[in-house]
């Protein structure tokens, strides 16, 4: 029988940053020829943005969900979107990866890996 875990260990190891590490990862962008930094949000921020995901506004919640768990998109905000010419900071990530829907969903499977969802199907609908 396996090692029961206890609340007081999990959260002495969680203190310790062990748990921490899994928080940040990278996703290698052939189309910027480097590396984006996505980090983990909140389970409820998630589970709102995934929603939005599945319900057929594919693009439009794909972004809102990169956006906010990738930092780079929100750095120069206000100077990328005079750049890239969109009018909201949430539409960066597609304008910034060249609508490459490869790389959108490599991103979007990296952030759903946060929650043990390795392969999830957006159905994207016409």
């Amino acid at each position: 029988m396996g090692k029961k875990a206890t609340l007081a260990e999990i959260i002495a190891r969680k203190k310790q940053g062990e748990m921490d590490k899994m928080q940040v990862k990278y996703y290698s962008s052939e189309v910027l020829g480097m590396d984006i930094e996505i980090r983990k949000i909140p389970l409820s921020q998630y589970m709102d943005l995934i929603d939005e995901v599945e319900e057929g506004n594919s693009i439009e919640g794909m972004n809102k969900l990169i956006y906010e768990c990738c930092p780079m998109f929100k750095e120069n905000a206000k100077e990328a979107m005079e750049v890239y010419e969109v009018a909201t900071p949430t539409d960066l990530p597609s304008a910034v990866l060249e609508d490459q829907l490869n790389e959108i969903n490599g991103i979007i499977e990296v952030i759903n890996s946060f929650y043990g969802l390795e392969k999830i199907d957006v159905d994207i609908k016409n």
